[in-house]
C-alpha cells in the first residue's frame, strides 16, 4: 500500500463521517442552494434542451414566436432577433432554466422532508445516503482534479503518475482511465 492509497482512504473516511453527521437531507440543501443550485440547473437544461425543442408543443410555440415577432415584417431589429439570435430559442431556454429552477426546488424539499422525518428507518436511511452523497462528491473533486492535472500535462501529470504507480486501490489505473474524461470529451 502507497501513501496515495492511505490517503485515499483517509479521505473516504472523513468524507464518510462528514455524510454521517450532516445526512443527506442537510447535505442535499446545502448543495443545490444558492450558487450550486443555479449551476446543477444549468448542467440540467443543457443535457435535456435539445429534448425539449424536438416536443410538439415546443415546436409549434416557436413557430407562434416567430411568427408573432414576423409580423407584418416592418420591425427590423425583431426580424434580426429572430433571424440571427434564434430569439424562440432564447424564450424557450430561459423557461427551461425556470421551470428546473422550480422543480429542483421541490424535488428537493420533499427528498429533505421524507429523510429528516423523526422515524428511525428515515433517520438511518438519512445518514447513509448521506455517507453516499459525500464519498460520492469526494470521488467527483478527485476524478475532476485528475482530469484537469492530466489536461495540463507536463511534468506535473508525469509526476503524479509516477507517484500512484503500485497502488493498491487502483489509482493508477484510474489517472490513466478516468471515466470523467470521456464524458467531458463527448460532450
Amino acid at each position: 500500500m502507497i501513501t496515495a492509497d492511505i490517503i485515499a482512504l483517509g479521505c473516504v473516511a472523513v468524507f464518510a463521517i462528514l455524510g454521517l453527521i450532516i445526512g443527506f437531507g442537510s447535505g442535499i440543501r446545502f448543495f443545490t442552494s444558492g450558487i450550486f443550485g443555479f449551476i446543477i440547473s444549468l448542467i440540467i437544461c443543457y443535457f435535456i434542451f435539445g429534448w425539449v425543442l424536438n416536443l410538439e408543443f415546443v415546436a409549434d410555440l416557436l413557430a407562434k414566436i416567430e411568427s408573432g415577432i414576423r409580423g407584418d415584417g416592418s420591425n427590423g431589429f425583431l426580424l434580426w432577433l429572430t433571424d440571427s439570435a434564434k430569439i424562440g430559442y432564447i424564450i424557450i431556454a430561459v423557461i427551461l432554466f425556470i421551470v428546473v429552477q422550480i422543480l429542483r426546488i421541490i424535488v428537493v424539499n420533499i427528498f429533505r422532508r421524507i429523510l429528516e422525518a423523526p422515524n428511525l428507518f428515515c433517520r438511518i436511511i438519512n445518514k447513509v445516503f448521506g455517507m453516499a452523497l459525500f464519498v460520492g462528491l469526494l470521488v467527483l473533486i478527485a476524478l475532476l482534479a485528475a482530469h484537469i492535472i492530466q489536461w495540463v500535462g507536463g511534468e506535473t501529470s508525469l509526476k503524479l503518475a509516477e507517484s500512484l504507480d503500485g497502488s493498491v486501490l487502483k489509482l493508477d489505473w484510474l489517472f490513466w482511465h478516468n471515466p470523467l474524461t470521456s464524458i467531458i470529451v463527448n460532450l
